[in-house]
């Protein structure tokens, strides 16, 4: 499975180093004493940080982070995902583009949806975790967590409408660790050498797809599928299944190597 998704954040001392464009010739004047507070400086302040500090907390130099908040230097991924998290808010709620004199000056849109659909799917992925059946202890069920567990969507699922997280734990080992979280969405546009997790007569599983219909899969192990695209590997052991008679199936779609908080 290639390995598309959320991986611990580098470091980014490397953007203070980077050389500025040249700018403009054009006369500077003072600002207005005025002028609206920046969103981000604002949030800065309503958490309490210096620059200084939130230097410390997100280790970005406090010359770029002044950078960042007077708009000369633009948000990456890496660098919405620090100031989310020591800030507490969502991604898209540290995007809004807001003058502080409480006006709304423009609205943010991912993927050319409207700013208020983003924040919502993004505020809402819910979290599940697999549990003994209430009616069959020896067979599992897909759980809702708690909302207080529910996580913010990462910056590249948010053009994803039907995402949903779950808990690796013990599950999906080798593949996954048991502190892996794994971002699924219902199965929809299926293709071979797509990752699913499957939840078969009480019985969850995590496959390969080697072909498709839509009617039945074949499946394999997610170790065997380059040596059954090689010829090296018997088609026995290829697993069929009826699609309609499986009781969920759900494309990965994502991962995170950590349970993220």
């Amino acid at each position: 499975m290639a390995r598309q998704s959320l991986s611990p954040m580098k470091d980014l001392d490397f953007y203070e180093n980077q050389s500025p464009k040249p700018m403009k010739r054009e006369r500077v004047g003072r600002k207005k004493k005025d002028a609206p507070m920046t969103h981000l400086k604002f949030l800065r302040k309503k958490n309490g940080y210096t620059l200084e500090t939130l230097s410390q907390v997100t280790n970005v130099s406090i010359s770029y982070l002044s950078r960042l908040e007077s708009g000369s230097r633009r948000l990456n991924t890496d660098l919405i995902r620090r100031l989310s998290h020591a800030f507490r808010c969502s991604p898209a709620e540290l995007l809004q583009e807001i003058s502080h004199d409480g006006n709304v000056v423009t609205a943010v849109e991912f993927g050319r949806r409207k700013r208020h659909d983003v924040i919502s799917r993004e505020m809402n992925m819910p979290v599940y975790k697999v549990v003994a059946s209430a009616d069959d202890q020896s067979k599992l069920a897909i759980s809702i967590c708690p909302s207080t567990e529910w996580k913010s969507k990462p910056a590249e699922l948010f053009a994803k409408d039907d995402v949903f997280a779950i808990k690796a734990e013990s599950y999906f080992k080798p593949y996954f660790s048991e502190t892996s979280t794994l971002y699924l969405e219902p199965a929809s546009n299926l293709a071979p050498e797509s990752t699913v997790v499957i939840l078969d007569r009480g019985q969850i599983m995590i496959k390969k797809i080697w072909s498709v219909t839509p009617t039945s899969l074949q499946l394999c192990d997610i170790s065997d599928i380059e040596a059954l695209k090689n010829g090296n590997a018997p088609k026995q052991e290829l697993l069929s299944l009826d699609r309609d008679n499986l009781d969920a199936t759900y494309k990965v779609v994502g991962y995170a190597d950590f349970d993220l908080a």
